[in-house]
This record gives C-alpha cells, sequence and structure tokens, in this order.
C-alpha cells in the first residue's frame, strides 16, 4: 500500500508546489478545480439526489473564485455565502415533499464544508502575502500527517477517545503536532528577511496550525463516518479523493492568515 501511494503523493505535492508558485492564476485555478472536485465529492457522498443543490454548491465556489480573480473583499465572499444558502433552502421549500427534505440539510452541510472552506482558500491565494499562510498551512499538514502515520503504526498503542478515525493513535497524534516544530523553524529560515516574526512566534503558529489541522482530519472523518464512506472518492487512487486530501489543509491555511492578520504581519 505504502509502494502504491508513494508516487502518487509525490506527483501531487509537486503539482501543488508548481501551480502555487507559478503565478496567481496557475494558483487561483488549480485551487478552484481543487475546490469544485472536493465540493463535488461532498455532495455525492451526502447522497444528493436533486441536481439544483449540486449545481449551487459548485457555482458557489465558482463564484468565489470569480471573485478573488477580481480582487473583491471578503464582504463579497460572505455575499456569495448568503446567496447560495437562501437558494438552497429556496429550492428545498419548494421541491419539498412530505417525509422529504433531506436534501435541503445535505446541502447545506456540503456548503459549509467544503464549499466555504475552499472559496477562504481561493481569496487567500489572491493576496500579497498569500505564500506565508499557505506555507505555515501545506508544510504542517503535509508533515504532520505524515508523522502521525509513521508513528502511529509503528510505535501507537492508545487510540483517541472517539470512534470517528479508530486507526489513529495519541502517539501519532503527538507526533503530528511535534513534527510542525522543526516546520517553524523552517518557516522562519525562509521568511525572516520579509517578515517581522520572531522563531518562537513562527514554531508556536505552525503548532497552533498543525494541531487545528488534526481536527480538520478528524471533521471530515465525521462526515464521512455519518455516511459509512471510506473515502470522498477514489479520484485519486489509494489516496481517495480530492478532499481526503485537503481535509487539513482547509482548515489549517485560514487558521495561519487570521493568526498573522492578528499578529499584525498580513
Amino acid at each position: 500500500m505504502v509502494k502504491r501511494r508513494m508516487p502518487v503523493a509525490i506527483g501531487m505535492v509537486a503539482m501543488t508546489l508548481v501551480c502555487c508558485l507559478w503565478g496567481p492564476i496557475p494558483r487561483l485555478t488549480f485551487l478552484l478545480c481543487c475546490g469544485l472536485a472536493a465540493t463535488w465529492e461532498t455532495w455525492h457522498i451526502l447522497s444528493g439526489r436533486h441536481w439544483a443543490y449540486g449545481a449551487v454548491l459548485l457555482l458557489f465556489v465558482a463564484a468565489c473564485g470569480l471573485l478573488s480573480f477580481l480582487g473583491s473583499q471578503p464582504l463579497w465572499f460572505v455575499a456569495a455565502f448568503l446567496a447560495a444558502l437562501h437558494l438552497i433552502l429556496a429550492i428545498g421549500a419548494l421541491i419539498y415533499r412530505e417525509g422529504q427534505g433531506q436534501e435541503a440539510l445535505r446541502a447545506l452541510t456540503a456548503l459549509a464544508y467544503p464549499g466555504s472552506l475552499f472559496g477562504a482558500l481561493l481569496f487567500i491565494s489572491q493576496l500579497d502575502h498569500w505564500l506565508w499562510p499557505f506555507a505555515v498551512g501545506q508544510l504542517t499538514a503535509w508533515i504532520c500527517d505524515s508523522a502521525a502515520l509513521i508513528v502511529g503504526k509503528k510505535w501507537g498503542k492508545h487510540h483517541l477517545p472517539t470512534s470517528v478515525s479508530p486507526h489513529k493513535t495519541m502517539e501519532g497524534c503527538v507526533a503530528g503536532a511535534a513534527a510542525a516544530l522543526p516546520t517553524g523553524l523552517l518557516c522562519w529560515a525562509l521568511f525572516r528577511s520579509a517578515c517581522p516574526l520572531s522563531l518562537w512566534a513562527w514554531m508556536l503558529l505552525c503548532l497552533i496550525c498543525s494541531s487545528w489541522g488534526q481536527l480538520g482530519d478528524l471533521a471530515a472523518s465525521l462526515v464521512k463516518r455519518a455516511v459509512g464512506a471510506k473515502d470522498f472518492s477514489n479520484l485519486l487512487g489509494p489516496h481517495g479523493g480530492v478532499m481526503d486530501k485537503f481535509d487539513s489543509m482547509v482548515f489549517s491555511i485560514p487558521l495561519a492568515y487570521f493568526c498573522l492578520r492578528i499578529m499584525g504581519v498580513m
């Protein structure tokens, strides 16, 4: 399994880095495609039955991409979210039949997760200092997941007190969080000439984002376990779907952005 997953993982990391560093348009295009795929995957496993809900969700993510490209303020993101919310509820009211109506609740779930989360990524990706939150969020997600997987498989004995993700262990989670510390050192070495944060601030930021990213992984597991699915899709073969690879980053990158804003960097 590891041998089959490794080439796919390396290819995905390489493609992500190339698209993100290539320029704002390739970066936005890549994230938009990932957002559309992840939103559709989530809607699909939630057993959506009416095409109108899926159309609204995909249009919302596409609108976020367009607004990001036009340089719109975050207020437009809120407006797009509310418009999609109104449309979903209106569609639910129009097509409702006795004993039905669960589709609207599923659509609202997909709108909040992962629609709005990817919408936030699209806006952040077009900021002047987009690299800082993306570096912190992506590096912590990648390194944390790898460290948690390796340590959890080899030395994990104490499982998390939740049945949402039965294979995760306390040892793996601690190792994943600890791996964020050298990530903070790496970020400080890369950005210290352009960012006023100290070494300890970078390491603390990476530790916080790493822990929050693990909660994002558990949140994704919650959605999948609720519907009895192992992965969001098989689009990426042994890695599952697009959302399976972004479940940590859609939590860690927005948090990194807000933390950097609070610190006065962004």
